[in-house]
C-alpha cells in the first residue's frame, strides 16, 4: 500500500486535502457505484452559442433511447502491465456504452432515480444534433453501471457515452491508473467527433456542446480533464464531479483553473471521500459553480432516494443551461432542494 504521509504538506490547504483526496480515494479505493444559497443566477454559465444549439435541434423530447457499445483503440499510449493479472499493452483499449436519443415512443419516466428505460440496442437515432455528456465510473466500476441515468439524460435529448476504463475498471482495479484517464476522456470525444459519414450516430452527436462528469476516481478524472494544467481539454465547456476531488497529476497543477462551469455534488456522510474535498472543490472553482451537498448521503448513497432525485434534477437543470442556454430549471434548484430538506444548495456568482 502506497504511504500517504509522503504526500503531505505542511502548508496549503489545497495540498493537504489533495493528500486527503489521494489516500481516500486512490489508495484505500473508493466504491463505483462570495458565496450564497437559493435558485441559480440567470444564464451562468452558459456558453457561447448554447442558445443556437436549442434552436438548431436536439431539444424539444422526451425521446425514446438507444444504445451502441464501442470499442475504442488509442494506439498512441500505452497500458501497463497489473502483476500477475494484465501483461503490458502498447495500446489502451476503450469499451464505450453510448446511449442516444432514438425513433419511436419515449419510454415512461423512471420508477426512480437512476431506474434503467430499457434502452433498446442499435435503435435508429431521433432526428436532430444532441449535446454531447461523457461520464466516468468510479474505482472497480464499469461504463454501465450508469446506465439508468444516461438513459434519463438521452431521453431528455443528450448523448451519453459511458467509458469503461483499462484498469481501474471493475475486476482490475488499479486506481493509480486514473492519471492516464483524462486522455481517455478526450480520446473518446475526439473518436465520437470522428464518427465516419456512414456511422448512424453521424450527425446526430453536437460536439460543438460537451459536458464531462464521473463518480469517485470518475470525479477526480473529470477535475484532470476539465482544470488541471497537465490536460485540460477546451472542448469541454462543462464539468459534473461528483463525491470526488482534485487529485495531483503529474506535470500539471489547479493554480489556475479554467472559468468551466461546474456542478459539484457530494454528500456529507461519505466515508470514502469527506465532504470537506466536496467543499474545498466548490471554493477553488473560479467559474461560475453550483453545490448539491447532500445531507447524511454516503459516498455512493448520493445517487438513491431523496438524494439521487435532486442529484438527477440538478444534473439535467445544469447541462440544459450550460450546453443549451436554458437556465429555468437551474434557477429554481434552490428552491427545490429547500423545499426537499434534503440537501443544502451552494452558488457561485456568474462569472464575468
Amino acid at each position: 500500500m502506497a504511504d500517504c504521509r509522503a504526500v503531505v504538506r505542511p502548508l496549503p490547504r489545497l495540498r493537504r486535502v489533495l493528500a486527503a483526496v489521494a489516500c481516500g480515494v486512490v489508495v484505500a479505493g473508493a466504491c463505483s457505484s462570495g458565496d450564497d444559497t437559493g435558485g441559480g443566477t440567470g444564464g451562468a454559465g452558459a456558453r457561447d452559442g448554447a442558445e443556437a444549439a436549442a434552436q438548431d435541434g436536439g431539444a424539444g423530447g422526451p425521446f425514446a433511447t438507444g444504445r451502441r457499445t464501442f470499442t475504442l483503440v488509442d494506439a498512441s499510449r500505452a497500458t501497463d502491465e497489473v502483476p500477475g493479472m494484465l501483461p503490458a499493452q502498447p495500446d489502451r483499449t476503450i469499451e464505450v456504452e453510448i446511449v442516444y436519443p432514438a425513433e419511436g415512443d419515449p419510454e415512461p419516466e423512471p420508477s426512480a432515480p437512476g431506474a434503467s428505460l430499457g434502452s433498446v440496442e442499435v435503435a435508429p437515432p431521433a432526428d436532430g444534433e444532441f449535446p454531447l455528456v461523457v461520464f466516468a465510473h468510479g474505482y472497480n466500476g464499469e461504463g454501465w453501471f450508469f446506465r439508468g441515468y444516461a438513459e434519463g439524460w438521452a431521453r431528455a435529448g443528450y448523448v451519453v457515452a459511458l467509458p469503461t476504463f483499462p484498469l481501474s475498471r471493475n475486476g482490475v482495479g488499479v486506481s493509480a491508473d486514473a492519471q492516464n484517464q483524462p486522455g481517455d476522456i478526450s480520446f473518446v470525444i475526439d473518436e465520437i467527433a470522428a464518427l465516419p459519414d456512414d456511422d448512424p450516430l453521424a450527425g446526430h452527436v453536437d460536439v460543438e456542446h460537451v459536458a464531462v462528469g464521473g463518480h469517485s476516481l470518475g470525479g477526480a478524472t473529470v477535475m484532470g480533464v476539465a482544470y488541471n494544467s497537465c490536460c485540460t481539454d477546451e472542448r469541454i465547456d462543462a464539468a459534473i464531479e461528483v463525491s470526488g476531488g482534485p487529485l495531483p497529476f503529474e506535470g500539471g497543477t489547479y493554480d489556475t483553473p479554467p472559468d468551466t462551469p461546474m456542478l459539484v455534488v457530494h454528500g456529507t456522510a461519505d466515508e470514502t471521500v469527506p465532504v470537506a474535498v466536496g467543499d474545498l472543490v466548490f471554493d477553488m472553482m473560479s467559474g461560475a459553480t453550483w453545490y448539491l451537498r447532500a445531507e447524511g448521503a454516503t459516498h455512493s448513497g448520493v445517487f438513491e432516494g431523496e438524494a439521487g432525485v435532486l442529484f438527477d434534477d440538478a444534473t439535467l437543470a445544469f447541462l440544459d443551461a450550460t450546453l443549451r442556454g436554458d437556465d429555468a430549471d437551474l434557477a429554481a434548484m434552490g428552491d427545490e432542494v429547500e423545499a426537499s430538506g434534503a440537501a443544502e444548495w451552494r452558488v457561485h456568482a456568474e462569472a464575468g
